[in-house]
């Protein structure tokens, strides 16, 4: 078999292709969602990761990270949002809220009853409203929620690009899903998913080596357990894939990113007050056996949040009311800038796993 036909094999597991449909309400017609779960998932022993992933983040990071799951022993879900993939797009003020509703009702179909919590990059923004309105789908056992690379506004972290941006008309990013996807298809290597154009164009600039690099034979049997040719082979398919799919809602999630709207960002407008509120709320809980622990992972070198946004992050949760209520840890990534902080051999990825997979009750 050619390294191309173990590819097409090894993507075409139905695992990663999965749907199921919210019903429709008074506010929305039927929405259909499509997921990927983690080729074991049948193992119902197993903890299970909800992962929120980035602006660009779809189910297909499940298939870079399946056998890392299976080897963690631990189960991991990704789900595509609103206009990605095949779910059903939606207004730009519904995004937040639909996530909301397609949790729940998405675990209930998986038939599963605690996840932990893992985002990355503009993830921050659902996870931290999932984690609010939804804090009961945490393991009282052992809630653990780990956030990647977070998200900081422009307004706080003081990237000018980013303020720039966003001041640009609503109609300058009807176009923003097809540009990104010729610039990631054409000039950015596989695996930048978080801001394409933004992100991967800005990260030209950084000190730090490039990291389109050749995956050794060892990096390749730990992601894939195959050889470095099928998993080129892979790493290009991913690309065409996910492109010939719909990616429409890009454009509304690069408008929501950068604070296209007041209420966009749900009960997470403003961090600060979020941690307060959220704080409160868990201090009232009579359910949980342990502290919340939540992980936060900078990146080395971040240029889409820059210090700025590095030290806000630190700042509002090193408020007062965190101490006794929630455990943060927080660790910097070495060699790492806002993508490649989920890279395989320099992220913490595999930590977080083997953390939830070896501790869970």
């Amino acid at each position: 078999m050619s390294s191309l036909d173990s590819a097409i094999r090894l993507l075409a597991d139905r695992k990663y292709h999965q749907c199921f449909r919210l019903a429709a309400t008074d506010k929305h017609e039927e929405l259909r969602v499509t997921f990927a779960t983690s080729t074991n998932f049948d193992d119902n022993v197993l903890p299970v990761v909800l992962f929120v992933g980035p602006m660009f983040g779809s189910r297909y990071f499940c298939t870079d990270y399946n056998k890392l799951a299976i080897s963690s022993k631990i189960r991991f879900i990704c789900v595509d949002r609103p206009g990605f993939g095949g779910s059903s797009n939606v207004p730009i003020e519904d995004r937040v809220n639909i996530w909301l509703e397609t949790v729940p009702q998405l675990l209930k179909h998986l038939n599963v009853n605690y996840v932990s919590l893992i985002s990355h990059s503009a993830g921050t923004i659902y996870l931290l409203n999932t984690l609010y309105h939804l804090r009961h789908i945490l393991d009282p056992k052992r809630p653990y929620v780990a956030l990647l690379a977070p998200w900081v506004s422009q307004e706080h972290s003081g990237v000018t690009m980013l303020s720039l941006a966003s001041k640009l008309p609503n109609a300058a990013f009807s176009g923003w899903s097809g540009l990104v996807g010729f610039i990631n298809r054409t000039l950015v290597p596989a695996g930048s998913w978080s801001g394409g154009i933004i992100s991967s164009s800005a990260s030209l600039f950084q000190s730090s080596p490039s990291e389109a690099e050749v995956t050794s034979e060892e990096t390749a049997q730990a992601r894939w357990g195959t050889d470095a040719a099928t998993v080129a082979a892979i790493d290009g398919l991913q690309a065409k894939y996910c492109w010939a799919e719909c990616m429409s809602g890009a454009n509304d999630e690069a408008r929501l990113c950068l604070g296209g709207g007041k209420g966009l960002w749900g009960v997470c407008e403003d961090y600060s007050e979020y941690v307060r509120k959220f704080c409160a709320a868990e201090r009232q809980r009579s359910d949980a056996d342990r502290l919340l622990e939540l992980h936060v992972v900078f990146a080395t070198s971040d240029i889409m949040i820059g210090t700025g946004g590095k030290a806000y992050f630190e700042e509002v949760w090193g408020q007062d009311c965190v101490a006794g209520c929630v455990d943060v840890k927080m660790v910097q990534a070495p060699g790492t800038n806002h993508e490649t902080v989920l890279n395989f051999e320099k992220g913490l990825m595999h930590k977080i796993f083997k953390d939830i997979g070896g501790n869970a009750a």
